[in-house]
């Protein structure tokens, strides 16, 4: 059963999808954000196609490893992509 709602989206905070990494890029990137966003996901063995939490996990490992402006992008969306886990298991609690 998929998860509700509620569970998906704990006090409103989603978790960071493949489309919000890849928009992030282009935005952090500005012109170069195709090609920084193409390497990204060459590096990581994607398509940017990949909807499965640990292939957006992958890819933004590859961002915090990468350039300065990348790293930012990563880091950012890594810690997102923690608070939704962690708010996630707390309102699992709260809820219970």
């Amino acid at each position: 059963m998929p998860p509700s709602q509620d569970q998906a989206r704990p006090y409103g905070l989603s978790r960071p999808t493949m489309s919000d990494a890849r928009e992030a890029v282009h935005r952090v990137h500005g012109d170069s954000g195709p090609r920084a966003w193409a390497e990204a996901l060459q590096a990581a063995g994607l398509s940017g196609e990949e909807t499965a939490p640990e292939a957006l996990d992958r890819l933004l490992a590859v961002l915090a490893a990468g350039d300065e402006v990348s790293q930012l992008c990563g880091h950012a969306l890594q810690i997102r992509a923690a608070m939704h886990t962690h708010l996630s298991a707390a309102h699992a609690l709260t809820r219970s």
